[in-house]
């Protein structure tokens, strides 16, 4: 009979306890559902990882970025160059055309032209002979009013030739102070005039002419060229005289 009971008090026993780990395991079963993290196959511990470098930022996605992400990445050396539009607009004013004088400036530079150039008339007739007489078709227009005479630049060269004959050396000097200028307001046509003195001189003949003349060239333009298109000389001092000192020699 002890054995007997013994045997229920142990099945009363294991009944109770079997009741109690059923009810613990629907108890357990009956809790709300919790989601999993998101990688379910890392340990619960990974999410603190990224707490061990908090200053790197995440890496960018190989697609293009957004205007806003491209400034963000561009490097400091691309951002720091706000003197690079300088260049362009450097060449702009270099290639800008320049402005032409005006007519004010023009006529003073063709003043100044003209004076050099007949400066340079005087300087070609103390020349030899030949050389003279090719200037002539670089200094003279077509046709020139050659003291109050129109004629050809032929019949110019003619009578030229004709009078460095008589006098084969000649020196002709200006007077530096003596020499202007005048020139239309478009600065085409100036008027030089000039105060000279001169020394010419005929060997053969044992002749010497001094004096001291006054000149008047009109002067024109074609192009950048000048040319005399008309010529008038006073006598203001003349001497001549013969000697007997001068030696048989001509430069013709």
């Amino acid at each position: 009979m002890q054995a007997h009971r013994l045997l229920t008090s142990t099945l009363s026993v294991l009944a109770v306890l079997s009741a109690g780990i059923c009810s613990t395991a629907l108890a357990q079963e009956a809790r709300p559902w919790v989601d999993p993290p998101a990688n379910d196959a890392a340990p619960q511990s990974t999410p603190a990882a990224p707490s061990a470098q908090p200053s790197q930022p995440p890496e960018p996605h190989p697609v293009s970025p957004a205007p806003e992400a491209h400034r963000t990445t561009q490097p400091p050396q691309a951002a720091s160059q706000p003197s690079q539009p300088a260049a362009p607009e450097t060449r702009k004013k270099a290639a800008e055309p320049q402005q032409p004088p005006s007519q004010n400036e023009r006529r003073l530079s063709r003043s100044e032209v003209a004076k050099d150039f007949a400066i340079d008339y005087l300087t070609s007739w103390s020349a030899r002979n030949d050389v003279a007489l090719d200037a002539t078709a670089e200094l003279y227009a077509l046709r020139v009013l050659f003291h109050g005479r129109t004629v050809s630049r032929e019949q110019l060269h003619k009578e030229k030739r004709r009078f460095v004959r008589r006098w084969p050396e000649r020196e002709y000097r200006p007077r530096p102070n003596s020499i202007g200028a005048e020139c239309k307001p478009d600065g085409t046509v100036c008027t030089v005039h000039m105060v000279f003195d001169y020394t010419a001189v005929n060997p053969k003949r044992r002749r010497i002419s001094e004096g001291s003349g006054a000149l008047r060239l009109i002067v024109e333009f074609i192009g950048e060229k000048p040319v005399i298109v008309a010529e008038h000389s006073t006598l203001l001092k003349q001497t001549r005289k013969r000697t007997l000192a001068l030696e048989e020699t001509s430069n013709e």
